[in-house]
């Protein structure tokens, strides 16, 4: 009986693996081809830049700091919830990592814009999505991590 217990497990985690690069497949296909012809990364980075200058452009610059920080806080303060000294510290990594790339990012596109046009709401889109990534990529790796010990059983 526990034979077919393992074997049920093995199953369903490999059918999960089967999905899951699936996905990623499929993301990077459309990717790709949305890149090619029709750029809607660029539509979906200018409406987050856009939603992000309308609601924080009319708070006073106090305002728009207080925001970032209270943003810095809660994407910190996630660690605190986690218990396991590695993923504290896989975590803390994570966020240097993918701030010290939005930080990059902010600049680079920004002296890029004095030589092509190119719109602030793009920029500060881009520049967002890299600032949240730290808790959904730490959450996606130790999704991985979890699949890739369950296969080495």
């Amino acid at each position: 009986m526990s034979e077919e217990k393992d074997d049920l497990k093995v199953f369903a985690v490999m059918t999960a693996l089967i999905g899951v690069f699936a996905l990623a497949l499929w993301g990077l296909y459309s990717l790709v081809f949305s890149i090619l012809l029709n750029k809607p990364l660029v539509y979906i980075f200018s409406a987050i830049g856009n939603i992000l200058e309308k609601t924080l452009g009319n708070l006073p610059t106090i305002g728009q700091f207080a925001v970032l920080f209270l943003m810095m806080a809660g994407i910190l303060g996630i660690r605190f919830l986690l218990k396991n000294e590695n993923d504290i510290e896989r975590y803390k990594i994570i966020v240097i990592i993918f701030w010290i790339i939005s930080l990059a990012t902010f600049i680079g596109l920004w002296g890029y814009s004095a030589f092509s046009p190119i719109s602030i709401s793009v920029i500060i889109g881009i520049s967002f999505i890299l600032f949240i990534a730290p808790p959904i990529i730490f959450e996606f790796l130790k999704g991985l991590q979890f699949l890739l010990s369950k296969l080495s059983r």
